[in-house]
């Protein structure tokens, strides 16, 4: 297999770019998201005490989960997106798929009003819009100019991997302290952090996967521990943010803290980012800033907030 070769499967080219269907893997994918965080949020609630102040799940509990068929369901659901989802990083680079996952988020809320029974209100669909509005224009810029080929520079990635990591872990002791919904914030962005790395290395991995006799490459082999330490650490860091507070504040600091480090990494050590202007950049600038301001509205105005508004108790923070 030469460099430029790409790997084939019969009837199907996986590592061909190919954009309009990617980010159409990845919508499929963060629908499967949506759901299996709301159902494993559902069973993450009721193994801690909704009345403490830090909520925050010992090594027994996590464990527990593992016995608790809901949880089991959502942990598939998720699985079978984020297996959707890395068919679509294949296709497509970085900056183009990953800010997609952002769609998770409406999905979020829209599945908790249909739980709890609470109609959204115009302030959460002007929040959905928003997202959705925002993220869209993000894609087209990052899709329209994105670059052809990916750099693999093994010093660059190894320790933008390691800063990551770094900043990851700096989220995760800060859930460690403050109010419930501070703590579920810092879990969930620390787990981000993770996850949208791991993003980065799957990609990563499959250029490498491309350009042919990658077991004999050191890089191939240094990012695979990466890889695994990424879902290990950002998987129990993302079950501390469901014990702390509800899925939608979860979903909504992942799927834009996730995007984030995903086409920072692709930009700035991938390469991806060569064929960018400045009023690409300033374009995308404003349309993240749009889709983010979405999410905190959504956060905001989210089912859950609405009913602890409306209904007094301590215990509704989390149900």
């Amino acid at each position: 297999m030469t460099p430029s070769t790409p790997l084939f499967i019969p009837g199907f080219s996986l590592f061909q770019q190919n954009i309009p269907l990617a980010i159409g893997i990845v919508v499929v994918a963060s629908f499967l998201f949506a759901g299996g965080s709301t159902i494993q949020h559902l069973a993450v609630s009721r193994s801690v005490d909704k009345d403490a102040e830090n909520r925050s799940m010992g090594l027994g509990q996590v464990l527990d989960l593992l016995r608790n068929p809901r949880w089991l369901l959502g942990l598939a659901t998720v699985v079978l997106g984020a297996s959707i989802h890395i068919v679509g990083l294949m296709m497509a680079p970085v900056t183009v798929v990953q800010p997609v996952g952002i769609l998770a988020v409406p999905w979020a809320v829209l599945l908790a009003a249909k739980i709890h029974g609470i109609r959204p209100t115009r302030a959460t669909w002007v929040a959905v819009a928003m997202t959705i509005a925002g993220i869209v224009v993000f894609t087209l810029f990052s899709a329209h100019k994105a670059a052809p080929d990916t750099e693999l520079p093994p010093a660059r990635i190894v320790v933008a991997c390691l800063i990551v990591f770094a900043v990851g872990g700096l989220l995760g002791y800060l859930g460690r302290f403050g109010t419930p919904a501070l703590r579920c914030l810092m879990w969930a962005s620390g787990g981000a952090f993770f996850y949208g790395l791991s993003s980065a290395i799957i990609k990563t991995l499959s250029e490498l996967v491309r350009l042919g006799d990658f077991t004999s490459r050191p890089l191939f082999w240094t990012m695979i521990p990466f890889l695994l330490t990424c879902y290990l650490v950002g998987g129990w860091m993302v079950q501390q943010g469901y014990a702390n507070g509800p899925a939608e504040i979860v979903v909504g600091s992942m799927t834009t803290t996730d995007p984030i480090v995903a086409v920072t990494f692709g930009l700035a050590v991938l390469g991806e980012g060569v064929r960018l202007g400045p009023l690409d950049a300033l374009g995308m600038a404003i349309s993240g800033a749009v889709a983010v301001a979405g999410v905190f509205l959504l956060s905001k105005y989210h089912p859950e907030a609405q009913r602890a508004r409306t209904v007094p108790g301590p215990q509704l923070a989390t149900e």
